[in-house]
């Protein structure tokens, strides 16, 4: 995902991050606060809230649009600026200059995380492999707190922060086999530290001091989402996207992050930061945060009514797919390619949709589906979905015709991307892999197979067995049929 993001991961969201904490930390300063806590609270300013955030994009079905993609681009790049930001906070209270504290802290981070990563992978799968057991999934679980709370005492230990040992851990598990059974098992356990967590917060929290300051603290609450907002908003302008999403984007990402109540958390107790400075900080942060839903559906409002007024043309296509690489193309977004595309979501595979309906089209755009209007049988159609760095196309119209007409347009673009392409019958399974389909699957024959399967299994026939017989039929009716269709072009 970084690889293919890397253009709006590294660029787009690190020079959110960097302008951001810059301008802030400058502004600081200025204002008389020390350069410790200034390059803290500038650090910890410009990140946005990954759960807050990541649920409202699934909330609104947002995470294959254009808006889901930058918004998790940015994401990933500020939770990644967290590790040295949680390492600079365990150093900055050493008698050095803060130049000094900085290379020193970029320089633990790398050497630690370089470590951890190394000993995490050859030790890691072992570990799992040794104790996973479908009789013994409490020892799993506890296997995986233990890794858990194992790397944030090493951590602690070299002199960092717990909460980075936390992230690190997290890293590392994510990158194994047993990810799935992990978040199986920590899925009980998600809600309720995530609420835990809030509600420790909101209790931690001087009420007095609220009520006593209560309109500055609105004030800076305000100016902060501004801020974060109007230098995200001239960011994606610069990047190209167009004003609906960049709104949408600077609005959806204006809120404070559930990593900086950690990171002033411990900036406060080892005195980095003055106590009441920090109960405001977390104080507007938690606003923020709770006006995050209001906000992005005011945004998601500005950019349905911005587009009222666009119409989707292939430059507009390609705007919205500029960041697009390694996806999927959809051709035909009915029932079928409805579903391919829930299955995508699913694997977290981006995918653009495209229909001949307009009304459909419409429609799905609303719920936030990055689908749009054209014709694929068109070279230009095809180019603004960025074909040529797609990684497979799929057509799932009915009508074979057009199908192969897309089918030798994307061929030409493209010679190597994968094309599968849905079929009526086996007899134009061939004419459309004829037409350059590296497979066709034919509906009708299928839709026969699969009856079967399911009326030999109510049968008492065993699933392996089912499997089989569906298995040979479908090798020896599709073998039939080439053999038949070799023969006629022999004959003829």
């Amino acid at each position: 995902r970084l690889r293919s993001m890397r253009m709006y991961v590294f660029g787009f969201g690190g020079a959110q991050v960097l302008i951001t904490a810059g301008l802030l930390a400058l502004l600081l300063i200025g204002m008389g606060i020390d350069q410790e806590a200034a390059v803290l609270i500038g650090g910890g300013l410009p990140l946005s809230s990954t759960a807050i955030v990541l649920q409202v994009v699934s909330e609104q079905n947002e995470g294959s649009s254009q808006v889901g993609r930058l918004a998790l681009a940015t994401l990933i790049l500020q939770d990644l600026a967290v590790i040295p930001l949680l390492v600079l906070v365990s150093l900055l209270d050493k008698e050095q200059p803060l130049l000094t504290t900085l290379i020193d802290a970029l320089f633990k981070a790398s050497l630690g995380l370089t470590i951890i990563f190394i000993a995490g992978y050859l030790l890691l799968r072992p570990l799992f492999r040794f104790i996973a057991s479908p009789d013994n999934t409490d020892l799993f679980a506890a296997t995986t707190m233990l890794v858990a709370l194992g790397v944030s005492m090493l951590t602690a230990a070299a002199g960092l922060s717990p909460a980075l040992g936390a992230f690190v851990a997290g890293l590392l598990i994510a990158e194994t086999e047993f990810k799935p059974q992990v978040e199986a098992d920590i899925l009980p356990y998600k809600g309720l530290f995530l609420g835990l967590f809030f509600m420790t917060v909101g209790m931690s929290l001087n009420f007095d001091m609220l009520l006593d300051k209560f309109l500055s603290i609105i004030s800076l609450t305000v100016a902060l989402m501004a801020s974060k907002a109007l230098i995200l908003l001239t960011l994606s302008r610069m990047f190209g996207f167009n004003l609906s999403v960049s709104i949408y984007v600077a609005l959806l990402l204006s809120q404070g992050s559930e990593f900086a109540f950690v990171l002033f958390s411990l900036a406060g107790t080892q005195g980095l930061i003055d106590a009441e400075l920090t109960q405001i900080l977390l104080v507007v942060i938690t606003l923020s945060m709770a006006l995050t839903p209001l906000v992005a559906h005011l945004g998601k409002k500005i950019a349905q009514a911005l587009e009222k007024y666009t119409t989707i043309r292939p430059e507009s296509i390609i705007e919205e797919t500029l960041d697009l690489s390694h996806h999927v193309i959809i051709s035909g977004f009915g029932r079928v390619g409805h579903t391919v595309a829930r299955l995508l979501e699913i694997e977290n595979i981006r995918f653009v949709a495209i229909d001949m309906d307009s009304f459909l089209v419409a429609k799905e755009r609303k719920s936030g589906v990055p689908v749009y209007y054209g014709d694929t049988t068109r070279v230009h159609v095809l180019n603004a979905l960025g074909i040529h760095r797609a990684r497979a196309v799929i057509i799932t119209h009915s009508d074979t015709r057009v199908a192969q007409q897309t089918i030798s347009t994307a061929r030409e673009l493209n010679s190597d991307i994968p094309i599968i392409s849905r079929a009526k019958n086996i007899e134009q399974v061939l004419k459309l892999e004829k037409a350059g389909a590296n497979l066709a699957v034919a509906e009708m024959f299928e839709t026969s197979l699969q009856l079967s399967g399911a009326l030999l299994k109510s049968l008492g026939v065993n699933e392996y067995e089912v499997a089989r017989i569906i298995d040979m039929f479908r090798a020896e009716d599709y073998m039939l049929t080439r053999s038949a269709e070799k023969d006629s072009i022999i004959n003829g």
